[in-house]
Formats: C-alpha cells, structure tokens, sequence
C-alpha cells in the first residue's frame, strides 16, 4: 500500500472590498450590481441579468432567482 500524505493547500486572502457596478438612470437609477461577496438584508436592492431584486431577508452568495435566494424579482 502505498501512504497519502496531507497536502497542503494555499487559501488565497484579499483585504480589497468587493466592487460593483451601479446604473446611472432609470428605475434601477444608483441600484448596485449583485456581487456574492456582500451580504443583503431584507429590502435592498440590487440588478441582476437584466432586473430589479430585493431581498425578502438576510442573504448572501445566493445567486438571485436561486432556490431559496430571498432575493425576489421586479422587471425593470
């Protein structure tokens, strides 16, 4: 037999903030883009693919229209 030993494995870390975009007019008028990174709670805003989501509660990295994602959807 042969043994497997741990490897070690490298976790990057960044100490920058995540960055997102932000519509300059319309209805989505300073509504930041969705980013993974930042958590939402229930009421903000944020556009996705297109559309206006808000978030019924706390969540985050769920991909909004997601199963459970708490983010729900408003045509813009």
């Amino acid at each position: 037999m042969t043994s497997m030993k741990p490897s070690s494995i490298a976790i990057p870390t960044t100490t920058s903030k995540p960055t997102t975009t932000t519509v300059a007019s319309g209805l989505c008028a300073n509504v930041a883009a969705w980013s993974s990174a930042i958590a939402y709670t229930g009421g903000m805003q944020v556009t996705y693919g297109g559309f206006l989501w808000t978030a019924s509660w706390w969540t985050q990295a769920d991909t909004p229209g997601g199963v459970g994602s708490g983010l729900l959807i408003m045509e813009i």
